[in-house]
């Protein structure tokens, strides 16, 4: 087997110092681009779902009908932001699967007619996740 020339050995050290720029700089950029950690669930205490809800940020939270199994109801937000909220429902350590609502501008307040997912269990304790302006509100809930 024939030795490698000193030009041969300069081309393979040009190349893995290519090779090693290339890689720090896709490291960089993947730095940079990866998503921001999901913002920290804020547990929101509320006895009167009709009358309303305060959450943290100064909006109300309305439950227009009372939540209901089976049947759609109405929730409504007092309007903060320019960026519609969503709604989802889960219960405890059970998956309910993809259900997310979107409010829609109800004229001075947010508004989304919502039905609550099915469950086998027959269980009516229900948590609400209210994602609004970069934040998660969790509302904990009975439905009749």
């Amino acid at each position: 087997m024939k030795a490698l020339s000193r030009r041969q050995w300069q081309f393979i050290a040009l190349a893995l110092l290519v090779f090693a720029a290339l890689k720090v700089a896709l490291i960089s950029w993947y730095l940079q681009q990866r998503q921001p950690a999901a913002p920290a669930v804020t547990s929101v205490s509320c006895s009167a779902l009709q009358q309303g809800c305060a959450l943290p940020d100064g909006s109300v939270l309305r439950f227009v009908d009372g939540p209901r199994q089976r049947s759609p109801f109405t929730l409504t937000l007092s309007k903060q932001g320019s960026e519609a909220p969503t709604a989802e429902f889960s219960m405890r350590d059970m998956d309910m699967g993809f259900n997310r609502y979107r409010f829609v501008d109800g004229g001075g307040h947010w508004q989304a007619k919502v039905t609550l997912p099915a469950c086998v269990t027959g269980s009516a304790d229900w948590l609400l996740d209210l994602h609004q302006d970069g934040h998660i509100y969790r509302i904990a809930f009975r439905a009749s």
